[in-house]
């Protein structure tokens, strides 16, 4: 009987896990703006290769579940992004979001013409799996995009 309520309790930790991880509450305006701004000052101080090396790191400093920066250049061509590294290196200026909306080119437009600012498309949520409108926030910096976002329902 005693070997039956370990296996009970063991089941039960074991089916609340994906539980837990879906409930991590999605970053705020705040927190997403704050570490947009702590990318750019990780790459103002080591430099472009060794930023875009973190940058890229699935469980680096700058990449925690859906929290993460990703990096463009101002011609649409992604340098940097941790959860999706078969988009490094590809221009994305024609990628369109679920509902048609060339997101990545209007990111560039904008970059071009102002130093940050927000931008909103679909995208799946790499936590929950679900399409879900996101909210990111963005910054130039040396021909350079650093973004990061945050789902909304």
């Amino acid at each position: 009987m005693h070997a039956t309520l370990k296996g009970l309790l063991i089941a039960a930790v074991l089916s609340a896990l994906p539980l837990a991880g879906s409930m991590a509450s999605a970053p705020t305006k705040e927190e997403v703006v704050a570490v947009v701004k702590k990318a750019v000052d990780f790459y103002k101080a080591n430099g472009k290769d060794k930023a875009l090396v973190e940058f890229n790191k699935k469980d680096g400093l700058f990449a925690k579940g859906e929290d993460y920066v990703d990096v463009h250049d101002l011609n649409g061509v992604c340098l940097a992004h941790p959860i999706s590294p078969a988009k490094v290196g590809l221009n994305r200026l024609d990628q369109s979001d679920s509902a048609g909306k060339f997101y990545v080119r209007e990111l560039v437009d904008a970059a071009k013409q102002k130093p940050s600012g927000w931008i909103e498309y679909v995208m799946k949520n790499p936590t929950s799996g679900k399409l879900q409108n996101k909210l990111a926030y963005w910054e130039a910096h040396d021909g350079l995009i650093f973004k990061a976002g945050t789902y909304t329902e």
